[in-house]
């Protein structure tokens, strides 16, 4: 049997809450586009913070409420990413190897 994540369970709304405070409290930034997260703006804001999962609840549902597999994201970020594993560019090779 597949497991099936809700994202309107208690347990889920409390973790997610308490990783906004903790991300707020760290100014943790987007680790999708590694820009600063603007804590301040509205639910539903395209820069508003938004819990992005790791690894994509599609693929592992089993994981959708687990703190451990949350990062901090800009709610565009996060769109854009959807079930896509998330692209991180890590700029350009200091030399040609």
């Amino acid at each position: 049997m597949t497991a099936v994540f809700d994202r309107s369970q208690r347990h889920y709304k409390s973790a997610k809450a308490e990783f906004r405070r903790e991300c707020e409290d760290l100014h943790a930034e987007c680790w999708l586009c590694f820009e600063p997260i603007n804590y301040s703006l509205p639910s539903g804001h395209p820069e508003s913070f938004s819990v992005d999962h790791a690894k994509t609840v599609k693929d592992h549902p089993e994981l959708g409420d687990d703190p451990a597999n949350f990062r901090p994201s800009h709610l565009l970020c996060n769109q854009r990413r959807g079930d896509d594993e998330p692209h991180i560019d890590i700029g350009e090779p200091s030399e040609d190897w």
